[in-house]
Order: C-alpha cells, then structure tokens, then sequence
C-alpha cells in the first residue's frame, strides 16, 4: 500500500489552513501500518501535532460507550428490550410535550438509547418541553463551575424527570441517551464509568492515554481547541456540553463527550473492532453494525454526514456507496466527534481509519472524507 497521496492530503490541507492541525493512523490486520501529522496542537507555542497529542474525543466517546454496553450484553447482564426505568427509575414515567399538552410516553428501552430513538435531547432543543432538559444541563454546568459538580447517577436520575421531545421510539434524535446510558452502565457494573472503560477497554488494548481527564504530567500533549482555522484562530468563548479541560477525574463521566484520548490511542480501539483483537466477539461486532433503524425514524436521519449510512448501537454503518460518496466498504462503521475526531472501522479488510483535529463544529470534515477515499484508492 502506497500512502503518499494520503500524506499529501494531510499536509495540503493544514498549508492551506483548512486545518490548525491533524493526526491520521491507519491500522490493518490489527496493527498499525501508516500514520502522519502536520500542522500545531498550539499555535500560540508552535507546539507540534503528533499522533501522541492529546485531544478532546467529544462524540467519539460514543464507540467507546456503545462498546461498553456490548460487553454487558455479551456478558448477559443487560438485554436491549430492558426498560430504562429498572436501572434508572426516574424513568418509570416518561412523557412528552405536544401541543402544549403532556402526554405519556411508551417506556424508554436500552434499544432506545443505543438507537438515539429515546426522546431524550441536547440542551438547546427548541421544541416542546426542551427547556427542562436545557435547564438541568444549565444546572450541571453550574454544579461543576462551582466544584460541586452533579455525578453521573444524579445527572441521569434528574433527566428522568424531564420532558422527552417525543414518545420513546418514534424518531431518531442525537441527542442524551449516551449520556444516560453510561449512568445505566455503572449502575450495572457497580463501579464508575471510567473504570469499567479502563478495565474493559483501555487497558486490555494498552489504550494509556485515555480517560475522563489530562493529568497534570500530560498536559504538555493536550492540543489547544480553536473555534476555526486560519493563520490566527480564535480560541471558543463557551464550553460544550459541559466538557471542560479536567485535570482530575470528573464525577459527571460523560458516555457521549467526556473522553480525552490521542490518534495513536483510538487507532488501538478501531484495530480491535475491525477484527483485530478479541475485545469483542465477531457476532457482537456484526450485531453492533446492523442498522437499528426503522423507515419512519429514518425520516429525521437527515445529516449530510449519515447520509448513505444506517445507525444503531451509537454508530452509523455504511450502506450505500453511492449516496454517500465514500468507497469503504458496506458494512464500514464508526462515527465522529464535535472536535473533528474521527473513526471508521472496517472488519471486511480488517482496516480502521482515525483522523484527531480539534476545531470547534468540525464534525466529519472534508479532510476526514478525503482521507478515507484516498486510503481505499491505496489497498
């Protein structure tokens, strides 16, 4: 395989400052086989970004969480059918906003979580009964700020209170269930978050510089977060669902956002789904990347990036090359963060992509995409 083209890609885009920065690895057969970077992690100290810098991971976080939730099931500890409510009995009654009336909702089950079909928003939801929810992350961003910051459990036990945006499985929404989800993890496992992804995850696959937190003696590898890019980027004026720069392990471990980790590190976790360890087994991995959709909740599957792509399990999964403009392979899946992070991870050629930018609303970007054409253009 030739990766010039690839690193091309990479070092014309940050020449041109499409991008402050990036780190790319590619793994194969369970190891890695390319990986470059260019551009800086901190502009201001000409700080260089390398596969060993550390970035916030944002929505990426969600494989990890998904694949938390697979070792459960695969441990027979959870069924996707449960109802939320026995793990989180807050949600014994869920309900929704229509018309300015409240009306009961059908229970929420951990399918409805792991298929974002929950109900359960972002803050910031415009519609019906989206303030609750608005509120309550107001309320947690505020408990951290004054370092009496909500636990995971505490934040999952008030969001059963709140308003779902519709009754549970009628649409997809992106929205809370990841965070909700990581709550019925521990709750589970008696044990944190953070400790069950290091003991069954991060460990394993000698992933060491991942967690909730930077310490104190890595903080010289955390990239600097620029809201854009250019030749003098401006650093952002708020805080993103509640993800701040921690330097010791927070209560509130968010499964949809909270993770730090480096290109290096993730390309560990898109090896092991793409067949090259045994964190978990192939038939789990085939389930995780099954579409978990239904045709009517496919109506508001509508990003430009799931375009193309089935979803379930906290992960999109290619299906039509065509529509989405990608030459991986069906079946391909993965999903990015609101930093830039992201995965795709290939179990038919045994192949995982993870490209690590930290840019404000990046998203999946159009390097990310590029790169992904020209590494399936090399095999």
């Amino acid at each position: 395989m030739n990766f010039e083209r690839t690193a091309e890609i990479i070092d014309r885009t940050v020449a041109k400052h499409e991008e402050n920065g990036a780190a790319f690895v590619v793994t194969q057969n369970g190891k890695p086989v390319f990986s470059h970077s260019a551009g800086l992690a901190d502009i201001e100290n000409r700080r260089e970004f390398r596969e060993d810098t550390i970035c916030r991971a944002f929505s990426c976080t969600k494989v990890a969480t998904s694949v938390s939730c697979m070792k459960l099931i695969e441990n027979g500890l959870i069924d996707t059918a449960d109802e939320l409510s026995w793990y989180i009995p807050e949600f014994a009654h869920p309900f929704y906003i229509e018309n300015g009336r409240k009306h009961e909702s059908a229970p929420i089950r951990i399918r409805d979580l792991l298929n974002m079909t929950s109900g359960i928003p972002y803050p910031g939801d415009a519609r019906e009964g989206g303030s609750d929810t608005s509120g309550l992350w107001g309320r947690l961003d505020q408990s951290i700020r004054d370092g009496k910051s909500m636990t995971t459990q505490e934040y999952a036990a008030e969001a059963g209170k709140c308003a779902l945006m519709f009754p549970a499985g009628r649409e997809w929404m992106y929205g809370g269930s990841a965070d909700v989800l990581g709550a019925v993890i521990e709750r589970i496992a008696d044990m944190p978050l953070s400790d069950f992804m290091k003991k069954n995850i991060f460990d394993p696959l000698g992933m060491e510089d991942t967690a909730f937190y930077v310490p104190a003696e890595k903080r010289d590898r955390l990239a600097v977060l620029y809201d854009g890019a250019g030749e003098d980027p401006k650093l952002p004026s708020y805080v993103n669902l509640c993800i701040y720069d921690y330097d010791s392990e927070p209560a509130f471990k968010s499964g949809g956002a909270g993770l730090f980790s480096t290109a290096a590190d993730y390309a560990k976790l898109g090896a092991a789904l793409s067949g090259g360890s045994k964190l978990l087994g192939s038939r789990t991995i085939d389930f995780m990347r099954q579409n978990g959709l239904t045709d009517i909740q496919r109506t508001t599957y509508n990003w430009d990036s799931t375009r193309g792509f089935g979803y379930a399990n906290l992960v999109r999964m290619l299906e039509d090359r065509n529509v989405s403009g990608l030459s991986a392979s069906p079946g391909a899946f993965g999903w990015d963060g609101w930093t830039g992070t992201y995965l795709l991870c290939d179990p038919a050629e045994k192949l995982s992509l993870v490209l690590f930018i930290q840019r404000c609303g990046a998203g999946t970007s159009r390097l990310s995409r590029l790169l992904v054409n020209a590494v399936y253009a090399s095999l």
